[in-house]
């Protein structure tokens, strides 16, 4: 992979900039994968308009965009001097500390930059992602909870959605058995961090919490569906421990997830599982209906290489 300089990972930043507002529209993903597929973002900071619209071959209206973006460096320096001083680092997807396994399997639809509050080392440690449906029964939760004590034991954070339910089950299992959590918010990280529970365990050290989007960015089905990307690829193996079929996240997401083979998934199959985790099975995901041999099936599982307070 190229190793790219901090001056590279600052023009990724104010390319992608949605921190502070601007009359140029910041680059989606997709946008900025290309760009950088054919120049290093670094490569535009002292070019002009014209020079911009050459190196990288865009007409000139696209080059202003990309120039008024690349202006606001004081303006984005402010906001992130804040946001440090709150806990908050913003990390660009070509800095090293970035979490390799994002870059590496979610390509051009991975975040060009995220938020994080608490210790951005676990993002590079391989962590066990469980999830399921806001309405899962109490057998069904308690398939959560063993799941995610049995990641302590093995020393693996636990990587969910700080949604209801299955995520929030998983979070406090993991947590009460004396491991670790990262939590990835379908909202901003400053909505997220309203949560008195969440401040006290990002404090605590045991809690890390990672947003691709703008700090008050509300809640919307779209950033569900992109915060489960970031669940799946975060962990070796995500745990779907309760799915309706056809419809809802937890099934798009472990749908895509196997579509796009960007994650290992494992479906709970034992005793109550939902007609959804059969038909995920259908699909690729190992079925598990024990939970106590979930970690048993990892060898099978190839996975790519992994990297080495809020207030």
């Amino acid at each position: 992979m190229i190793e790219y300089s901090p001056d590279s990972a600052r023009a990724a930043l104010l390319l992608t900039n949605r921190l502070v507002p601007l009359d140029a529209k910041p680059m989606t993903a997709h946008e900025f994968w290309q760009l950088v597929e054919c120049v290093d973002p670094a490569e535009l900071v002292h070019d002009d308009v014209a020079g911009i619209a050459e190196r990288v071959g865009v007409p000139e209206d696209e080059a202003l965009r990309l120039r008024t973006l690349l202006d606001a460096a004081t303006a984005l320096s402010f906001e992130q001097e804040r946001l440090q001083d709150g806990g908050v680092t913003l990390i660009s997807a070509l800095d090293p500390r970035f979490p390799f396994a994002l870059r590496e399997r979610l390509g051009t639809a991975c975040p060009p930059f995220l938020l994080v509050a608490g210790p951005i080392e676990w993002l590079g440690r391989p962590g066990l992602g469980v999830v399921g449906s806001r309405d899962a029964d109490d057998a069904t939760l308690d398939v959560a909870r063993r799941a995610a004590e049995l990641a302590v034991g093995r020393g693996w954070p636990v990587v969910s959605g700080l949604a209801r339910g299955v995520d929030q089950v998983a979070m406090a299992g993991a947590l009460d058995a004396g491991g670790v959590v990262i939590g990835v918010p379908a909202e901003g990280i400053a909505r997220a961090s309203r949560s008195a529970e969440i401040r006290r365990r990002v404090h605590a050290g045991e809690l890390c919490v990672a947003s691709p989007y703008a700090p008050d960015t509300p809640f919307r089905g779209g950033n569900a569906m992109g915060r489960n990307k970031i669940v799946y690829a975060l962990s070796e193996v995500t745990f779907v421990v309760a799915a309706d079929d056809g419809s809802g996240g937890t099934w798009s997401g472990a749908r895509e997830a196997l579509d796009r083979r960007f994650a290992h998934v494992a479906v709970w199959t034992g005793e109550g599982a939902k007609d959804g985790n059969h038909a995920l099975v259908r699909m690729g995901a190992a079925p598990i209906t024990d939970v106590t041999s979930l970690f048993g099936a990892l060898p099978e599982y190839a996975s790519p290489p992994r990297q080495a307070s809020l207030f």
